[in-house]
């Protein structure tokens, strides 16, 4: 008789947990967040009896019912964080986690040790490309310059794990890319060096711990930066950002906490101090240029941000593939010229772990546009 209860006992929690996801799927008992990141989730199927026969109903709905059953969500944040808590990984394999919690891409981490290098003479061919275009720009009264930006894995390299370090190779894209642009006489801003010089001394810190971009007070910094170079340059008076305050907070807000997010683990943590700018700008009696960003996901905050306080008009092409507008344009890669002669100002900004791909195939195909319609 104690047996009987003892496995009765054993088997109700069993099977609670067995049919549970099933009735929440159903019943919608508890209300479950979401999860974060770039995750898509196969769409439902229809039953008919074309479908069935051909084994597409039955491959599509487990499909659906595998990523989308009652309690899914809760379930990955369990397992997610045992694999943290108890491992230091995370799901993601290009995600790293570092020492004291400094979360990593390992993009970044192949940059710094140098394991990424594309090559000398890829880099030399592209900055050439580069050159030429800038000075067409130049001929069309439209200034063309790049920013290189620092990378969080040479700004904290101090917080690898032990498992990721490797010998210093000779060169580095973003060593390279320096060389050449220097050599050819091309417009640019290294801003991962002034970074680096800002690492002890800046009051606020420029890198958050858990998330991969530099932080949104460095945001701030950088397009301040990018704005009076581009006065010098074109000799415009800008308007010019007024920061109104700057409120601190120990919970990271936006991006600051994206490798976190995408963590999806059930506990977050927050152990730095982050600073939050306010600001505003006049434009009475200034410049209005327009400003056209060709580059990776750094710049997502500043178009966001502060570039609209500053440009009249502000286009962003991520990564030369999809295209943001503030203003409504509806540009393509078919219409690039066309697209870049609607601009006064533009700008190349890349972190240093996505120099792998600097320009995108914009340089190329800009030259092509401008030299087939002379």
């Amino acid at each position: 008789m104690q047996n009987h209860r003892v496995k009765t006992f054993l088997l109700i929690p069993f099977f609670i947990l067995l049919w549970f996801p099933l009735v929440q799927d159903k019943l919608h008992i508890f209300k479950g967040g979401e999860l974060k990141g770039n995750i898509e989730y196969p769409s439902d199927i229809t039953f008919d009896f074309k479908n069935w026969f051909d084994g597409s109903y039955s491959e599509k709905k487990g499909e659906y019912l595998k990523s989308c059953f009652g309690l899914r969500a809760d379930f990955t944040r369990i397992y997610n964080q045992i694999k943290y808590s108890i491992f230091k990984r995370a799901e993601n394999e290009d995600l790293i986690i570092g020492k004291q919690n400094y979360f990593y891409e390992k993009d970044y981490i192949d940059e710094y040790y140098g394991t990424n290098f594309v090559g000398q003479q890829k880099i030399d061919s592209n900055v050439r490309d580069l050159k030429e275009l800038q000075d067409t720009l130049t001929a069309h009264g439209i200034l063309l310059f790049t920013v290189f930006a620092p990378g969080k894995g040479s700004f904290y390299p101090e917080y690898f794990p032990e498992r990721v370090k490797r010998p210093m190779q000779t060169h580095t894209n973003y060593s390279s890319y320096i060389s050449s642009c220097k050599k050819e006489e091309v417009n640019f801003l290294d801003f991962k060096v002034w970074f680096q010089a800002m690492k002890d001394t800046s009051r606020f810190k420029l890198f958050p711990r858990g998330g991969l971009h530099w932080s949104i007070y460095g945001d701030c910094i950088a397009f301040d930066s990018i704005t009076r170079y581009v006065e010098t340059k074109t000799g415009k008076n800008l308007p010019n950002l007024k920061l109104d305050s700057i409120q601190l907070s120990n919970k990271p807000r936006r991006r600051d906490y994206d490798a976190g997010d995408v963590m999806n683990l059930i506990t977050e943590f927050h152990n730095d101090t982050l600073a939050y700018p306010f600001y505003s700008s006049n434009r009475e009696r200034k410049d209005e240029l327009s400003f056209l960003n060709v580059g990776d996901s750094y710049f997502f905050e500043i178009c966001d941000g502060p570039a609209p306080l500053v440009f009249k008009e502000v286009d962003f092409w991520f990564y030369f593939k999809s295209f943001w507008s503030l203003h409504g344009h509806n540009a393509s890669r078919e219409n690039v010229k066309d697209e870049i002669l609607k601009h006064d100002v533009v700008c190349l900004l890349y972190t240093d772990a996505y120099l792998t791909v600097f320009g995108s195939g914009f340089i190329h195909e800009a030259l092509v546009a401008f030299k087939n319609n002379k």
